[in-house]
């Protein structure tokens, strides 16, 4: 079945390959469990070529990136799965190189945490619009020995401070071609980012049939934040959190690029969890290298957003409830040393400016976050994820880190005073 899914693959890897190149035989087999991705599914592609001048043969390993078949999706994210791979190819071949090049005039070292695009299309008629058919070919980042983290455990303390480090790095390079040549900015980044294609089509459906999110029974949310003394106390602001990014769905806002709503209006992956990263370790098991992948819905909007998403989803949640504001401090310290290293103004993005926009963002990411970490990333391993289900969930269904991390996000929230 697996094998079926690229159709014309020598066609597709010549390019790569080279002309006198050709395939004599492949192996497609699934590279994830169900689960473990939900807006694609990731096949593990091993190939014999064989040299027609010098006859000689090699095996090749890569990874194929294909829309995924799930017909429990929402309508309104499936009619959109197809879409998504033109933005992601995209960023490939125009955003990666764009940040490359402008790292190199500025005396500094290309970063390595992207893996590297082999082939890609749309379709198989040139139409470039894509299709089932659409498919990316990249590097096998775990032939490499790179692999992901445990989804239900999260990255320990150094593995967040590196992941962070990294995402630093990833978030300043876009602001500083922002803040240095806002129309290159303008025509690489703001202008590729994805957008559903309800988002300006009132007659469209949603994720939920009517633009809305799929949706999560706020009785059972509150029947676990009053298991907590304080949480008990201010439980009636659940629904306030609940409605931003509700709101934000039906009118396609949370979408829409915002290249001028502050200083930190930049390049974001808007999907940034630990199943969209992969790692390499040493001997001893410590992280040395960093990947990220998937950049499907990126966009232009609060870098603090990703910021937050990634914490929430994919750190453990004892390094969170010991270290969070640490680890603020640590990816401020990196993000500003990245933009004076290119140069740039960084009076605009001091740290009392940056808690402030961390402030404004962090409410509009509550309800990704509980959806993400109850439906997706707690969600149990080797079944896909069922969001017609979400509707009829219990609080015995939600994982118990699920739980402790929903009760952690809005004790910080009403502490902290982040709440609109």
């Amino acid at each position: 079945m697996e094998g079926e899914r690229i159709k014309n693959l020598n066609n597709l890897l010549k390019p790569a390959l080279g002309e006198n190149v050709e395939i004599i035989d492949k192996t497609i087999t699934n590279l994830t469990q169900p689960g473990e991705n939900y807006l694609s599914d990731m096949l593990r592609l091993q190939i014999t070529t064989r040299n027609k001048d010098t006859k000689t043969t090699n095996t090749e390993y890569f990874v194929a990136k294909c829309p995924v078949i799930d017909e429990k999706l929402p309508k309104g994210i499936a009619d959109d799965i197809y879409r998504m791979f033109k933005p992601e190819i995209a960023f490939y071949k125009e955003i990666i190189p764009t940040m490359q090049k402008f790292l190199k005039e500025h005396g500094l070292k290309e970063v390595e945490f992207f893996p590297k695009l082999i082939a890609a299309r749309y379709d198989l008629d040139g139409k470039e619009e894509p299709d089932g058919d659409a498919v990316m070919i990249l590097e096998n980042l775990q032939a490499a020995g790179y692999s992901n983290a445990d989804r239900h455990k999260g990255f320990d303390l150094d593995g967040a401070k590196l992941l962070l480090t990294d995402l630093a790095v990833f978030h300043a390079i876009p602001l500083a071609i922002k803040q240095k040549d806002p129309e290159l900015f303008k025509k690489t980044f703001v202008d590729k980012a994805f957008m559903p294609k309800w988002v300006d089509n009132p007659t469209a459906k949603g994720p939920d049939g009517d633009h809305g999110p799929p949706q999560i029974p706020r009785t059972v949310l509150k029947q676990i934040l009053t298991q907590d003394s304080f949480c008990s106390q201010h439980v009636n602001k659940l629904d306030g959190l609940m409605c931003i990014e509700e709101e934000g769905f039906k009118t396609g806002d949370s979408f829409r690029p915002k290249p001028n709503k502050s200083a930190f209006s930049g390049f974001v992956h808007k999907d940034l969890w630990l199943n969209n990263t992969m790692q390499l370790k040493n001997e001893d098991g410590e992280i040395i290298k960093n990947k990220f992948l998937d950049f499907q819905v990126y966009s232009v909007q609060e870098i603090t957003a990703d910021l937050i998403f990634f914490l929430m989803s994919s750190v453990e949640i004892e390094v969170l409830e010991e270290h969070f504001d640490d680890l603020l401090m640590m990816y401020h310290k990196h993000f500003i040393k990245t933009l004076e290293a290119l140069n740039c103004d960084i009076a605009p993005f001091k740290y009392a400016l940056f808690i402030n926009n961390l402030k404004q963002t962090a409410p509009s990411e509550f309800f990704h976050i509980i959806l993400m970490n109850i439906l997706v990333i707690f969600g149990k391993k080797g079944q896909k994820a069922n969001f017609e289900e979400v509707k009829n969930l219990t609080m015995d269904d939600i994982h118990p880190i699920a739980r402790r991390k929903l009760v952690f996000l809005f004790k910080l929230l009403i502490e902290k005073e982040w709440y609109p």
